[in-house]
């Protein structure tokens, strides 16, 4: 079976998987790239196999926030393969990234088909739930610090490396504070030696301490991503990688 990246496309059956592969295009994914827009029904879903894409919610006087993150484990626009109601929120690439583009209305007719495919993405789903939940009570009862901190080692999870990309401006953004906010706990968790930040790279010194910085939601998100991760991971996943480019290499 062609291993793509991707954790829940990549658990399937190679008779599923083969299918879905067959109906989708590997395309890459730049910085910023939107996926869906808020309150519209997109036109594909992807399956991502590098990189990261935020689901954000903007308000109507204009404040926006991060309700969720997606990379390698799942897919973006799994919510509407489940039913006709878009989504009041908006979906772009956090970190540049490649992925598997597949059109929705194929996708679901295969959802609705497939027992397995249903069971695989009612899994991420359920993930995808628990991590939105959390995200929204902590935006509402958490401090800023301890919410950048789990922001951070919740990106960092579906990162390739420590450094990380990223403006104060995109932080305040996701978190759904003013700059000076995000300036001021940035620069303590710097002087503390838990990150380094400067021109818009941050990069994680102390993860150990970062946890401890951070707020118990960073734990239960976590705990949600590991369980699935080790679903998709205990799945017989050998012989051959697909790159971006769609070409298939030994591993």
């Amino acid at each position: 079976m062609v291993v793509t990246g991707n954790l829940l496309l990549d658990s399937l059956s190679e008779k599923l998987h083969s299918s879905i592969v067959g109906m989708g295009k590997q395309v890459a994914l730049p910085l910023r790239m939107m996926l869906h827009e808020q309150s519209q029904m997109p036109q594909y879903a992807y399956f991502l196999t590098s990189g990261i894409a935020s689901v954000v919610v903007t308000m109507p006087e204009g404040g926006t926030a991060e309700v969720a993150l997606i990379g390698r484990e799942g897919m973006v626009g799994v919510m509407h393969i489940l039913g006709p109601t878009p989504l009041p929120a908006q979906c772009f690439i956090q970190m540049e990234a490649s992925g598997l583009r597949v059109r929705l209305d194929d996708l679901r007719a295969k959802f609705q088909e497939s027992a397995e495919l249903r069971t695989a993405v009612l899994e991420f789903v359920q993930q995808q739930a628990v991590t939105t939940g959390q995200i929204a009570a902590c935006n509402k009862l958490h401090d800023a610090e301890s919410r950048l901190a789990r922001w951070l080692l919740m990106t960092r999870d579906r990162a390739d490396g420590d450094t990380m990309h990223i403006t104060q401006e995109f932080l305040a953004d996701m978190l759904g504070t003013r700059r000076t906010t995000v300036t001021l706990v940035a620069g303590s968790l710097q002087r503390r030696g838990l990150i380094e930040y400067r021109r818009g790279k941050v990069t994680i010194i102390s993860r150990k301490t970062l946890e401890q910085a951070s707020c118990d939601c960073y734990r239960v998100t976590k705990d949600a991503l590991e369980k699935l991760y080790k679903r998709r991971m205990a799945e017989d996943l050998h012989l051959t990688v697909l790159p971006s480019n769609g070409a298939a290499n030994s591993l």
